[in-house]
């Protein structure tokens, strides 16, 4: 009967004892690596196609950005334009994926004192106006950072008061607020039109 250290110390391989083991466990490691590596790439390309059609930009302008009167003047404009910049960058950083800039007015239901007609219709058409001003100077902000192919797919829009961010409190100041968007589709290219 051999005993274990005959076994361990055996001297027909010219490497040395436990050669073997050694191999076999960084065969192992490999085996494992690649496995990994496999299931690695699997899951990532399965979160690009998965993307969707839009990516929210890391920055918004908050209704606290703009003066209540009027809309179209901004509390800061330096502050403005370096969020700009960073959205900028962070739209150029995209590499052409979503290709289209949408930056959106919201607004919440306070209505304007000194309006002449305070029904629902006519708060409802003033908001959106409100809304779409907002956006609108933020777009001239963005405007001056972007070249004239990205210019072309800049799109300012509004929601006016139909996508209240805090539907619970629809008089409150979170509901007025500029979104921006990046989106990978908007309109027919101009050879169909």
């Amino acid at each position: 009967m051999a005993r274990l250290n005959d076994l361990l110390s055996e001297d027909t391989n010219q490497f040395g004892p436990g050669t073997d083991l050694v191999i076999s466990v960084l065969a192992f490691v490999l085996v494992v690596a690649l496995i990994t590596s496999h299931y690695y790439q699997q899951e990532k390309l399965r979160n690009v196609e998965s993307e969707g059609n839009f990516r929210l930009a890391s920055e918004a302008f908050t209704a606290a950005d703009f003066h209540p009167r009027p809309v179209t003047r901004l509390l800061s404009p330096r502050a403005t334009e370096a969020r700009v910049a960073r959205i900028v960058r962070d739209y150029r950083s995209l590499n052409g994926r979503y290709p289209f800039i949408f930056v959106i007015g919201h607004s919440n239901q306070v209505d304007d004192p000194d309006a002449p007609d305070h029904s629902p219709p006519a708060r409802r058409q003033r908001n959106m106006e409100y809304a779409l001003r907002r956006a609108v100077l933020i777009a001239g902000v963005m405007q001056k950072s972007l070249d004239d192919a990205e210019r072309e797919r800049l799109v300012a829009v509004t929601t006016g008061e139909a996508d209240l961010r805090d539907p619970q409190h629809p008089l409150s100041r979170d509901n007025a607020w500029v979104e921006i968007a990046f989106g990978k589709e908007w309109k027919i290219p101009r050879g169909h039109r």
